[in-house]
């Protein structure tokens, strides 16, 4: 299975999408959970996100519309992945946006999944129904930016619980949400605009440390190796990373002196988890996401080849997620 990913900033006017998971003909499909990357409730930005329910099913059922449904903003604070959780009824066609900082004003920053679930009985539901976005204003290095969330379908009968092993954990594992990408493809870095990456971890929880590989070309095919680690979710800059995304080593290379951009080198990253660990057990090949940032007003996120089923959101504990 093949996703593809995308970022958009909207710079004087002119605005392209992000989206995730896409259908072949590489437009979004709703789904029944979402995963927006980042939220940032710093002095200097105003994030909002938004949750549109399409299901138009207007048929009366006792006190409820058919095509309601509840759904839970799960905030993970950056450095130890604790959640705030709220949950909102969204009615047939209903749409909510809430500006995060007055949502959550506790947590400063990290990455915010949404999930339907039932109004009735208040479990976790197939609702492929789904869709959302995201937006950020004065954020830095962000001037404004559209962000739409990593969609994830859920298998099964519309309505049914997702919750298969009954823990509370909601599992990327293709049973009960769709899985993640296996490996991330950063498709164009340039050097000397600031670049910076939006890591997260989605396998084991707080208690892990991911460490990630990641391959990295300049513009003439020659390719360099190295590792980065995080724990729940990080912010790096490619040059603090490693300095092989510096312009003074690209062009110490044999590079392409025919291929630049406004005079700086660029190449692209191939980036895959190698393992999470805890202090009691480790998990190889864990998943994890990113999101690239460029100061000069150019972002995306990575296309993703094949699939990981070992992302969960999010286990507790040292062991991780028991019965993934």
């Amino acid at each position: 299975m093949i996703f593809k990913f995308s970022f958009a900033l909207l710079i004087a006017g002119a605005a392209s999408g992000l989206g995730s998971q896409a259908a072949a003909n590489s437009l979004d499909q709703p789904g029944s959970l979402l995963l927006f990357p980042v939220f940032d409730n710093s002095r200097l930005s105003a994030y909002t996100i938004t949750v549109t329910n399409t299901n138009s099913d207007m048929t009366q059922l006792g006190n409820l519309l058919a095509g309601t449904v509840d759904v839970e903003f799960v905030y993970i604070e950056q450095s130890d992945c604790l959640e705030f959780n709220r949950t909102r009824r969204l009615t047939p066609n209903d749409t909510i946006t809430v500006l995060t900082r007055f949502d959550n004003p506790n947590d400063q920053r990290g990455y915010v999944y949404v999930f339907a679930k039932s109004p009735t009985t208040g479990q976790a539901i197939v609702w492929n129904w789904l869709e959302g976005d995201s937006t950020a204003l004065g954020a830095i290095p962000i001037i404004a930016a559209d962000l739409p969330p990593v969609v994830y379908k859920a298998p099964g009968v519309q309505g049914s619980n997702t919750d298969l092993d009954s823990d509370g954990i909601r599992d990327l594992n293709g049973s009960e949400y769709e899985v993640s990408a296996d490996e991330l493809h950063i498709p164009r870095f340039v050097a000397g605009l600031h670049s910076s990456l939006i890591l997260i971890n989605l396998t084991g929880g707080p208690a892990f440390t991911a460490v990630a590989n990641f391959l990295a070309y300049n513009d003439n095919e020659e390719v360099f190796s190295g590792q980065v680690s995080f724990d729940c979710w990080d912010r790096r800059f490619l040059d603090d990373i490693s300095g092989i995304f510096t312009n003074d080593f690209l062009l110490s290379t044999n590079h392409n002196p025919n291929e630049s951009a406004f005079g700086f080198e660029t190449g692209w990253i191939r980036i895959w988890g190698q393992i999470a660990f805890s202090s009691a057990t480790q998990i190889s090949r864990p998943a994890i996401l990113v999101v690239r940032v460029d100061d000069a007003a150019f972002a995306s996120l990575p296309y993703g080849i094949g699939e990981n089923s070992k992302g969960d959101l999010v286990p507790h504990g040292p062991f991780g997620d028991l019965s993934p």
